[in-house]
């Protein structure tokens, strides 16, 4: 191994960045909530956020004129009595009229706005949770809680921004109509603007304790609904129809989804009783008070104490007051609600600048390499004790071809994602020229390689976009996506679809054609073969072939890919019997290395399996993929 010093280690953003902290449900952090749910609008739709702001200011300004302008209408009546002049009057009304006609206008262009806002604050939300999941390092999908956070900042972007963007609007507008009728009901009497605000903390007390005991529930039920997506996804997706028809679990699995759903029902219904006792609580004592203070107010207009123009205005004003205080109320509950939901996918798109920062300052990787070093690597699976790999020491060489084989669970494939740069190693260094890969930026150094993994991702798009895929940026290169069908053996099958490769390819959209699982494997080669680096990783790359295709690949890989170094990985040893190296891996370790001559001398555990396959027509290790 290379004896230059290894390059400072990285420290890459962990798991735990992006796990829920404890939460604080205190109103006291309500201003706060309020700031960031500002920002959140403000950065998605900021013209359209000003609108909606200046309706909302009309309409709440409207009503403190309609108060004004009603006690004025009042006030000519009273005074002018039956031979009072119609004419004085009608200026008064036509006005009042008027600025009911500007305020239901403005509520509907209001509504229309809303709309818009609203789906521009989603897409900008769940533009957020894709940035972090598509940054984040692999190894976060392996753990439990990150696919918790995952999937509640993903619903709260889609559901949540529409009620917190109503909440904020709607309390915008309230808190001006209840200033603005506030202070017409101050200039009426003071007294009766008290009990109006007295009455209405009841109902923001039970509205907040209401909303905590609804996020208290929907974080409850992530892992159950989680546990419910996964049963629903297995009973409706086509690639899972077959297994489950021909094993008959269908309504077992049936059952206990529909399990799963009955029991958040009554979790629910048990949260909707609490807060119905909650709100029925506080309705009660704010409609106590201000039934005391109209109660007082008809004893000071009977006692002559006050006029009854001003009485009934300020009755009007209350009751207006009153309403606007409710609403606003109500719209304070919605946004803290959603608030509380808002905070799992700030907290998660929060961890993007620690996503970033990992990254700043990393070298781009070189274009090419003489020579991959694994020196004593060791990796371990979160939430597991047991290592996947151990002590791993290999080297692969430009134009060299390396297989590494072994049974099921040796940890092949494991490797296979360290070498890519997808995980990076618990203990010991991955080197490219003696420089260790964690000091390479992580998406340039994946530029300069390309991984056909066992589960390789079937695209529904057309056959030329699935190969182009391969390098994005070249999509157009028309010569070289055919040159790499040929090479991957899928030309032919291609050139007899309807379109070609203008045919959309997979049964998800209209139009669509579907391949045999060997085909699609074609194309996952040709999509790997069109990127054109200098390190190739193929993980079984030809479970789905039949022996004679499987075995001209194996023969023809030089030629394929020339001068680059390949990583072969495969459990059927016969197909390796050509490469310049073979390390065979059992339990996480390298067992024994060598060319497969020497292996076959050494008599170990290389020559035990190869003799066991090569006398079996159909091994056991072979026949899941050929009964696909």
């Amino acid at each position: 191994m290379d004896d230059s010093p290894a390059a400072t280690p990285v420290k890459r953003f962990d798991v735990g960045d992006v796990r829920r902290p404890r939460i604080d449900h205190r109103l006291r952090r309500l201003p706060r909530l309020l700031a960031r749910a500002l920002t959140v609008v403000w950065r998605a739709a900021p013209r359209h956020f000003l609108v909606a702001g200046c309706l909302q200011v009309i309409t709440g300004v409207g009503l403190a004129v309609q108060v004004l302008v009603a006690q004025r209408v009042l006030s000519r009546i009273i005074a002018g009595g039956d031979g009072g002049d119609f004419g004085d009057v009608l200026p008064s009304l036509a006005l009042l009229m008027a600025v009911g006609f500007v305020i239901t206008v403005g509520r509907a262009v209001l509504g229309e706005v809303q709309r818009v806002l609203s789906e521009m604050v989603a897409r900008y939300a769940i533009s957020s949770v894709l940035d972090v999941a598509a940054e984040v390092d692999l190894i976060a999908y392996e753990d439990p809680d990150f696919a918790n956070r995952l999937q509640r900042a993903q619903l709260n972007a889609v559901l949540r921004p529409v009620q917190m963007t109503n909440g904020l609007l709607g309390i915008v507008g309230g808190l001006i109509a209840v200033v603005g009728v506030g202070a017409a009901l101050l200039a009426l009497s003071p007294l009766f603007l008290a009990v109006v605000l007295v009455g209405g903390i009841p109902a923001v007390i039970a509205a907040n304790r209401s909303s905590r005991l609804f996020h208290a529930f929907a974080v409850e039920q992530t892992e159950p609904d989680r546990r419910r997506f996964y049963l629903f996804e297995l009973l409706s997706r086509r690639e899972f129809s077959a297994e489950m028809r021909s094993f008959g679990v269908t309504g077992f699995l049936r059952s206990q989804h529909d399990r799963l759903y009955l029991d958040r029902i009554a979790h629910l219904r048990s949260v909707i009783r609490r807060r119905l006792r909650l709100t029925l609580a506080g309705q009660l004592l704010t409609t106590g008070i201000t039934f005391v203070g109209l109660t007082l107010l008809v004893w000071q207009v009977t006692s002559g104490r006050i006029s009854a123009a001003t009485g009934g205005a300020a009755a009007g004003a209350m009751v207006l007051l009153a309403g606007r205080l409710a609403s606003t109320s109500s719209e304070a509950r919605q946004l803290y609600e959603a608030s509380l939901f808002l905070e799992d996918f700030t907290e998660f798109v929060d961890a993007l600048p620690g996503i970033v920062a990992q990254h700043a300052g990393r070298s781009p990787a070189p274009a090419a390499f003489s020579r991959l070093a694994v020196d004593r690597v060791g990796f371990t699976y979160p939430n597991r004790s047991r290592p996947a790999l151990s002590g791993v020491s290999l080297e692969i060489g430009a134009g060299e071809v390396v297989a590494l084989v072994g049974e099921n669970g040796s940890g092949k494939t494991t490797l296979a994602k360290l070498l890519a740069g997808l995980y990076e190693p618990g203990e010991g260094t991955i080197t490219w020229d003696g420089v260790d890969i964690a000091s390479y930026e992580p998406a340039r150094m994946r530029a300069s390689m390309a991984v056909v993994f066992q589960d390789f991702v079937r695209y529904h798009f057309s056959a030329r976009e699935n190969i182009a895929l391969g390098r994005p940026e070249r999509h157009d290169d028309v010569d070289a996506i055919e040159g790499a069908a040929r090479a991957a053996g899928a030309h032919e099958f291609i050139l007899e679809l309807d379109d070609g490769y203008d045919t959309r390819l997979g049964p998800h959209f209209l139009g669509g054609t579907d391949l045999s699982i060997g085909q699609w494997q074609r194309m996952a080669l040709a999509r790997a073969l069109f990127r054109d680096c200098p390190f190739i990783i193929l993980d079984e790359p030809t479970a789905a072939l039949d022996a004679r295709a499987e075995r001209a690949l194996f023969d023809d890989i030089r030629s394929i890919l020339p001068g680059r170094a390949v990583l072969l990985i495969s459990h059927r040893f016969a197909n390796v019997r050509s490469a310049d190296r073979i390390y065979v891996l059992s339990g996480g370790h390298v067992v024994e290395r060598g060319d497969h001559q020497e292996l076959m001398t050494l008599g170990g555990l290389y020559a035990e399996l190869f003799a066991l396959q090569a006398s079996s027509f159909l091994d056991l290790s072979d026949e899941p993929s050929r009964l696909r």
